[in-house]
């Protein structure tokens, strides 16, 4: 399957998180309260992999939604920007046009 295959609005919306959390300075990241970084590094590591392999709707959307869930406990803590992003993904996976 080509790796652009997965519903475009929730790649984009996991790109989105990704561009602003995985920097190459990590600054956004080291920023981050320790509950949230430690709850999305691994699943954010995950998905910002994908987005440069080929990867088949059902894996990619199987990493959106872990990493939903994994910043859903953590989401109270995040700052707004990051949530907002979260929602966003939220609504892509949903097949829901965000605001």
């Amino acid at each position: 399957m080509p790796f652009d295959s997965a519903p475009q609005t929730v790649r984009e919306a996991v790109r989105r998180i990704v561009d602003l959390v995985l920097t190459e300075d990590d600054a956004y990241l080291d920023s981050l309260p320790d509950e949230v970084e430690t709850s999305i590094v691994v699943p954010l590591t995950e998905v910002a992999r994908m987005l440069g392999e080929p990867t088949g709707d059902k894996e990619f959307r199987g990493g959106g939604r872990i990493l939903l869930e994994a910043g859903a406990d953590a989401a109270p803590r995040m700052p707004g920007e990051l949530r907002d992003l979260f929602e966003e993904l939220r609504f892509a996976m949903r097949g829901v046009t965000a605001r």
